[in-house]
């Protein structure tokens, strides 16, 4: 697998959506379809799940190749800033969620419009049908 795939797969496929059933507010379906280029193992309600190998794998990528990575593969806005490291030389690999606001991302930004254009509907992700 490259690195590139090893990225976007071990930082970005499950922290789509939240972790608890009751806070997620998106259905299993449409968890589904946004995150469709996940072909690997999911959880229950749907998200996809980082093997514990990726996972293991993941540990001996330093920050700066996995920003540079991600950067150029279109996912710009995945980033918070002002963490405090505590322990520097202890790499911090696992699986993470967003609680409240999930970042423009390529991935799930293509399948929108996708979802847009079958519904009749073009251009930015919040367009409003197109008049016949």
């Amino acid at each position: 697998m490259t690195i590139k795939k090893l990225l976007s797969l071990a930082f970005f496929s499950s922290i789509s959506f939240s972790s608890l059933l009751s806070a997620q507010t998106i259905s299993k379906d449409d968890l589904q379809f946004y995150t469709s280029e996940w072909k690997g193992e999911r959880f229950k309600d749907g998200r996809p799940k980082i093997s514990d190998d990726l996972l293991k794998r993941a540990r001996n990528i330093g920050i700066e190749e996995a920003w540079t990575v991600l950067k150029n593969e279109g996912y710009n806005n995945q980033f918070e800033g002002n963490w405090k490291l505590v322990h520097d030389d202890v790499p911090v690999i696992g699986r993470a969620v967003t609680a409240q606001f999930m970042p423009t991302r390529p991935d799930v930004e293509n399948k929108i419009k996708e979802r847009g254009k079958k519904e009749g509907r073009e251009g930015n992700t919040n367009a409003w049908p197109i008049e016949p």
